[in-house]
């Protein structure tokens, strides 16, 4: 009787002792800074006249750099004006996936973007992903949005790679 009392006494004790302690959280994955340059294809391409579309870099195609050394490739595929129509001149929202692989591991990455309207020439905006998000630039190289729509230009994007 006594070695059942005194085992239930040391149950209780590691029941309270573990209740009082905080439940320990996960590891946070390290997260890096990244950037990226693809050259970017839009259909049937951001112009004054509101409307939407698709963009895309056929395939993994841009350079990906991070801060923690690792390299790899980068690719997207997309939609703008996907709420509200989208100008050059008051900007749009939309999603997309992309595709990375670093390390020889490949991630595909849902994200949102959002922008404003055209300054100085470019676009810039944010994107929101569950493993990258951050900024972005898109230069035009085809298409300035004044006399032709913005089809195929350079994005750059400055994000953090969480894990």
């Amino acid at each position: 009787m006594r070695v059942k009392i005194t085992l239930i006494a040391a149950l209780v004790s590691v029941f309270i002792g573990s209740a009082a302690v905080a439940p320990s959280s996960a590891a946070e994955p390290a997260s890096t800074k990244c950037t990226v340059e693809v050259t970017l294809v839009a259909t049937p391409g951001l112009s004054q006249q509101a409307g939407s579309g698709t963009y895309h870099t056929g395939g993994e195609t841009g350079k990906m750099s991070c801060a923690d050394g690792r390299n790899g490739t980068y690719g997207n595929d997309g939609r703008y004006g996907t709420k509200n129509a989208a100008t050059c001149s008051s900007g749009g929202e939309g999603w997309g996936v992309a595709s990375y692989t670093l390390g020889g591991a490949t991630v595909k990455d849902t994200y949102t973007i959002v922008f404003p309207g055209m300054s100085q020439g470019t676009l810039q905006g944010t994107f929101d992903g569950e493993h990258y998000s951050g900024s972005w630039k898109f230069t035009p190289t085809g298409g300035d949005c004044v006399t032709k729509p913005m089809t195929k230009g350079t994005l750059r994007i400055d994000g953090t790679l969480k894990g």
